[in-house]
């Protein structure tokens, strides 16, 4: 096995092997630890008054930032299955920025590693998280596995966006001029914890000359190629061959049937490849021509539609906590009793939807409902939905 530290989002520092491996127990939702490593009064601990918002109770300007995160954190946590917690290094700091544009955060593996036990594919890079999570220890004791840091300069200066602020409520729309602060830790999160390719886009390069999990499943469709069995330069072409960079992962292949537009009629997703490169958002997102948008494209949408999403982290090796309940689908209609919420994963269904006993939504528990939606989706509990119709019964 060997483990190798990472900045953000690239390679330094030297090779070394973990030792003193600590075990998890195997089949549990993740736990994802927020570390605050802002000084006093800035970032995550500013001491600014602030009026709490939608789903977010803080007080202070640090606190609802951190709420934010928190609640991220475990929104991830309950998709995701590892017996070995996840630690995130989280800060807020001026990030470049001018008055019609700027970097929103960024976040990437603080380390990765190939070769441990039970690795689904040999001489291949895993992220930290991922790593430990197949591995079911800690591969490297002590160590954080992600490392995140957004912009502080957005609120309230308009020499950085003009007239757009961060919005720190919780899975709410955030209001016009605003920026989902939520979406956005959610969308850096992701990176995190696998959704990142450690190949130089720029040279075409692989890391120390392994392949990684993200690159697996990636296929130029001009060529027919994968990434693994391409040559540097070959790469490097991929890269910026806009339409023809393809995500080609049999579980996303399963779910691209959500989309209206962005997959070909083989079901491959299209990759962000401009022409030329964006260093930093080629290829490691999804393209900006999907519909409907998904949370890893590389432009703030403000969504937090992550089927694709979910099902890139299963194809690389992710195990995703299923529901508890009975939920179903059956022709075109599906019947969900939601009498007790659910502890986590992803329920999809294109169809109209009957759901009965909707407390979830505030209604009473003995209260009939009927939604009905072409799209919705139940993650932990919530119902998320789009082109969405409710009636309360009586």
């Amino acid at each position: 096995m060997i483990d190798r530290p990472l900045p953000r989002g690239r390679p330094l520092g030297a090779l070394f092997l973990a030792g003193g491996l600590a075990i998890a127990t195997p089949g549990l939702a993740a736990t994802i630890r927020v570390v605050n490593v802002d000084g006093p009064n800035e970032g995550f601990n500013d001491p600014t008054p602030v009026t709490p918002v939608a789903g977010n109770p803080g007080t202070t300007l640090g606190a609802q930032r951190l709420n934010v995160f928190r609640a991220a954190a475990a929104y991830w946590g309950a998709i995701l299955e590892s017996g070995v917690e996840i630690a995130v290094e989280s800060s807020m700091d001026p990030l470049p920025c001018d008055s019609f544009s700027g970097i929103l955060g960024g976040a990437g593996p603080q380390w990765v590693s190939r070769d441990f036990a039970n690795a689904p594919a040999s001489d291949t890079w895993y992220s930290g998280a991922l790593a430990n999570s197949l591995a079911g220890s800690s591969l490297n004791p002590g160590a954080s596995d992600i490392g995140a840091t957004f912009n502080s300069n957005i609120d309230h200066n308009d020499a950085c966006l003009i007239g757009t602020d961060w919005w720190y409520g919780i899975e709410t729309t955030a209001p016009p001029g605003s920026v989902d602060f939520y979406s956005t830790v959610l969308h850096e999160v992701g990176h995190g914890i696998g959704f990142t390719t450690f190949v130089d886009e720029a040279s075409g390069s692989k890391f120390l000359g392994s392949d990684d999990t993200f690159m697996r499943f990636l296929e130029d469709h001009s060529s027919g190629l994968l990434w693994p069995a391409m040559n540097d330069a070959e790469r490097t072409a991929s890269a910026i061959d806009t339409g023809d960079l393809h995500w080609v992962g049999p579980r996303v292949i399963a779910a691209r049937g959500i989309l209206t537009m962005g997959a070909d009629a083989n079901g491959h997703v299209d990759m962000y490849a401009p022409n030329p490169l964006a260093p930093g958002s080629s290829v490691a997102h999804w393209d900006i021509g999907l519909s409907p948008d998904e949370l890893m494209e590389p432009f703030a949408t403000n969504s937090v539609l992550d089927d694709l999403t979910i099902a890139a982290l299963a194809d690389m090796g992710w195990q995703l906590i299923p529901l508890t309940g009975d939920p179903s689908c059956s022709g075109d209609a599906v019947q969900l009793t939601m009498g007790t919420s659910f502890s986590g994963g992803s329920f999809l269904c294109i169809a109209s939807v009957s759901i009965t006993n909707l407390g979830l939504l505030g209604i009473a528990a003995d209260a009939a409902a009927e939604f009905r939606a072409p799209l919705i989706e139940v993650r932990n509990g919530l119902l998320v939905a789009q082109g969405a119709s409710f009636t309360a019964g009586h």
